[in-house]
This record gives C-alpha cells, structure tokens and sequence, in this order.
C-alpha cells in the first residue's frame, strides 16, 4: 500500500515543483518558515484540541503502520483455519489450547480460547461481533484526525494569507518591506492546500482502505470460527471463509 504512495507522492511534487521552476520561478520561494509555522501548527493545535490523547495517539500509530502495510493475501489464513477444524472435529474443541496459547492477534486469540471453552455458535458470534464493531469504530474515530487536519490546513493557509496581506498594508509607505507580507500571504495558502491534498486527505483515504480490509477479513474469520464452533465440516469453512473474498 505505502510503496505505491511514496511514488504519487513524489509524483506530484515534481509536477508542481517543475511547474513552478519551468514558469521562472525558484525554489526559494517557495520555502517559507512563517508559512510552514502558521499552517502545519495552526492544523495541529486545532486537532488537539478537539481530540482525546489516546485517539491521537492511535491515529499516529495508523500512519506508521501504513509504511509497511501490503495487501494481506487471504490464503494462508484460511488455511490455518482450515487446519483449526480439522484438528477440532478429529480431537475436540480443547486440542485448540496451544494454537490459542501461541496466537498473537488479540481477535483470533479470543475467538480460540471461546471454541476451547466450548462456547455455543451463536455466542461466539455475538462476541466476536461486539469485539468487532468496538474495533471500527475506534480505528475510524483515530482514522478522522487526518481527514479533520486536511479540513483544517486550508484554512490556516487562508489565515496565513490574510495576515500576510495586513503586513503588506501596514507597510505600504515601506517597498522594501512588502515582499516578505506577500510571500507570506501566497506561500501560506499554497502550503495549506498542498498539505491537505497531497498528504492529510490521501493519508486518511488509506488509513480508510486499510480499516476496511481489516473488517473484511475479521467478518471472514468470524464465519470461519462459527463453522467450526458448530462442528462442521472443513470444506464448509472454507467455502464460508470464501465467500467473503470473492473466491
């Protein structure tokens, strides 16, 4: 997922770099500190004060994880499911115990501690279910942060470029003082809009995707260990497991 983005990333940059350098311009001036100050601080102090700590906190962790996020490859998770019913249905619910005791994922953990305490279908079902509607809905409030600050770099751009336009006011009877009030103010508005449509918008479209995916395939496992919770056969696991990709 993250090695097709650094590409359009870049991608863009070249193109508005090279637009602006082919057009006459330098690279200097698009560099400006009191711009890059009152877009990228204004966008985060409004983030922070409209979010809890810890949903912060999970939605840096979502924009790291994506760096080395790839399309996970449904196959081998239903073969292991596949191999989970066939050890149920030859030596009962409790031979799961140390496939449960070596999980690391936290969802596929509790599902495997459920089928080794005998829990009923319907059961599992409503739990796992709960656990995965408490899931989304925290991934996706965390997800909202960047959506919110691509919400908020224009305008702190548009902020900038009317303070940056007070200068040039105040300072009309000063030639010599202009410039830097209208570098100000067009900098600043090309810094908020750029950040928000070529960073924060696009970063929470994937952080999006990946919350997404992630559903799907808990909404697959969930078939898979409710088939197996009511003892059917491995084939029937895997073809419920199945249809929730299509294949």
């Amino acid at each position: 997922m993250m090695r097709s983005t650094i590409p359009a990333l870049a991608l863009a940059l070249v193109a508005i770099v090279g637009g602006h350098l082919l057009d006459g311009g330098t690279l200097g001036a698009l560099l400006h500190g009191t711009a890059l100050l009152i877009v990228v601080g204004g966008s985060a102090s409004a983030i922070l004060l409209q979010t809890p700590r810890p949903v912060i906190r999970r939605g840096l962790e979502l924009a790291a994880c994506l760096r080395d996020a790839d399309e996970q490859d449904p196959e081998p998770l239903i073969g292991t499911m596949v191999g989970h019913s066939r050890l149920a249905r030859r030596d009962g619910f409790l031979a799961l115990e140390p496939a449960a005791l070596a999980e690391t994922a936290p969802f596929q953990r509790l599902a495997l501690e459920m089928l080794v305490d005998g829990v009923e279908p319907e059961e599992l079902r409503k739990t796992l279910t709960l656990d995965l509607e408490t899931y989304e809905a925290r991934e996706r409030q965390a997800g909202r942060i960047w959506e919110s600050a691509g919400g908020y770099a224009p305008t702190m751009g548009i902020i900038g470029a009317v303070m940056g336009l007070m200068q040039v006011m105040q300072n009309l009877t000063e030639p010599a003082a202009l410039g830097n009030g209208i570098a100000v103010a067009f900098v600043s508005t090309l810094y908020g809009v750029g950040l928000a449509n070529l960073f924060l918008l696009p970063l929470s479209n994937l952080i999006k995707a990946r919350i997404v995916e992630e559903v799907r395939r808990r909404r697959m496992l969930i078939e898979g260990f409710c088939a197996i919770a009511a003892g059917h056969n491995p084939r029937v696991v895997e073809r419920r497991m199945r249809g929730h990709i299509g294949a």
